[in-house]
């Protein structure tokens, strides 16, 4: 049996953490890298963790500063629409707390195969 995965791909500005607290490196790579989405239920306000892969815009590295960098994000997960849609708070975690951000649009959702 084929279990068919939905797939969500935003637009999102995203403020990273800055160095702190013993790390010595950015928080992700300047292309950008897998990241945990953390995101709150539209209707019930729970709170859920997604897969997600970030990548930066081009000529825009991602480091983290006191502005918010634009970033696209592939989200994985059947309900990630229930969760994250233009206007929305999102966490990203990379084994800890690195960033906030909102989506400023969804780019578009498709089904692959898993």
């Amino acid at each position: 049996m084929v279990r068919q995965v939905k797939r969500y791909k935003y637009c999102a500005l995203v403020m990273l953490d800055p160095r702190g607290h013993g790390r010595t490196t950015d928080s992700l790579p300047e292309t950008g890298g897998r990241v945990v989405v953390r995101a709150q239920h539209h209707d019930t306000h729970d709170t859920k963790i997604f897969s997600a892969l970030v990548t930066n815009q081009p000529g825009e590295p991602i480091r983290a500063a006191d502005h918010s960098v634009r970033l696209t994000m592939t989200v994985l997960g059947d309900d990630a629409g229930d969760y994250l849609d233009a206007g929305d708070s999102f966490t990203l975690w990379r084994g800890h707390q690195i960033g906030q951000g909102v989506i400023s649009r969804r780019l578009f959702l498709w089904t692959n195969s898993a």
